[in-house]
């Protein structure tokens, strides 16, 4: 097992407890086709911050919470979330990849929103335990993966605009088969903006995902699968592809915009950047124009365009719209540099090959 992060120290007991166990609906279910988010598994986990502490977090049935209409994550927001995935191996054991890294950044995203920290510990062993109950949700090896959703928001039952004195902090999981189960085609906006320096852009609060919903919709109703943001303050520069990091291969160089505050430190781009440079890719992290992207395409140097996320893995990247500017990348099988770190990637995550990072946590 990978080495875990000294836990956070809190005064909270994070002791877990098992409030029920249901009969399990997996027979209705078929994993090695269902759709992403349609449907869920027998148990999530539940905490409540009050009076200053973590209470001890519960496994319970999936299922409705009950909730004041007045609470401030519904009033303005208050809400963070993280995504990850478990997989299982060709002999049966649930992989879980990197999730001390999910943890890691839940907690910023909390510290951003000034809501209440969530000790380490309380994350990685309530995930755990978790998905230890459901293991059964877990797709058959090659056939998807279990997607682990964790999230907090402030309970507060108050319209006043201020730091949350309450939160929920709950973790649920469902299986999917794929969520981009083609290449894409994306359309770049430069009439609306994901993010802007000072902003919440390298987090995960909630609201940075509602406000991109008329972007990713509009391209959507015209031919696209989503969106390519561009910075907010001259337009110009490619920062993420709808939800996912964006990778360019240029003269056989691997291209993906810095970190600059403003783009989402995805725990997959962290992860295919260093298997890029395992590989012996070059990797250039810098800013990348939207006129240098057509410029290249329009010489023959761009050869590939992929996004990489939770949910998305590693997704190939077909056309890109530009205002009168329409590119034509190479079809999947003729590219070299985003199938072969997907394939490594994925051999990573599912134990069909060793694993050199430390990565792979078995349950």
């Amino acid at each position: 097992m990978s080495a875990i992060h000294a836990p956070a120290p809190s005064n909270s007991d994070s002791t877990l407890c098992v409030e029920h166990v249901r009969q399990s609906r997996l027979p209705t279910v078929d994993l090695a086709n269902v759709q992403f988010s349609s449907v869920f598994s027998d148990h999530m986990l539940y905490a409540e911050f009050r009076d200053g502490e973590w209470h001890a977090p519960v496994l319970r049935p999936y299922g409705a919470l009950e909730l004041s209409p007045s609470i401030s994550a519904l009033q303005y927001g208050i809400s963070v979330f993280e995504g990850l995935k478990a997989h299982r191996s060709a002999t049966g054991d649930v992989l879980l990849f990197r999730p001390w890294e999910n943890a890691s950044r839940i907690r910023r995203s909390l510290a951003r929103l000034a809501m209440p920290d969530i000790p380490e510990s309380m994350f990685l062993e309530g995930l755990r335990a978790l998905v230890r109950l459901d293991r059964e949700w877990v797709p058959p090896a090659g056939a998807g993966a279990l997607y682990i959703r964790p999230c907090c928001f402030s309970t507060d039952e108050s319209v006043r605009v201020k730091p949350a004195e309450r939160c929920a902090f709950v973790i649920f999981t469902f299986p999917f088969a794929a969520y981009y189960s083609a290449p894409v085609d994306v359309l770049v906006t430069d009439r609306y903006v994901r993010a802007f320096p000072g902003g919440t852009g390298e987090t995960k609060p909630a609201g940075n995902y509602a406000a991109a919903l008329l972007a990713d919709k509009e391209a959507r109703d015209a031919g696209f699968g989503t969106v390519m943001w561009l910075d907010g303050l001259e337009r110009s520069y490619v920062e993420e592809c709808g939800v996912m990091n964006v990778f360019f291969v240029i003269d056989g160089r691997v291209v993906t915009p810095a970190l600059t505050g403003t783009i989402l430190p995805g725990v997959t781009r962290d992860s295919v950047i260093a298997l890029l440079r395992d590989m012996g890719i070059e990797v250039e992290e810098r800013r990348i124009s939207i006129d240098e992207i057509i410029d290249s395409a329009r010489r023959g140097r761009l050869a590939e365009c992929f996004g990489t996320g939770t949910a998305a893995t590693v997704s190939h990247i077909r056309r890109i719209r530009y205002r009168e500017a329409a590119i034509e990348l190479a079809p999947v099988e003729e590219r070299a540099i985003g199938p072969a770190v997907r394939e490594r990637l994925v051999s990573i995550m599912t134990g069909a090959a060793q694993d050199p990072f430390g990565w792979v946590e078995r349950i």
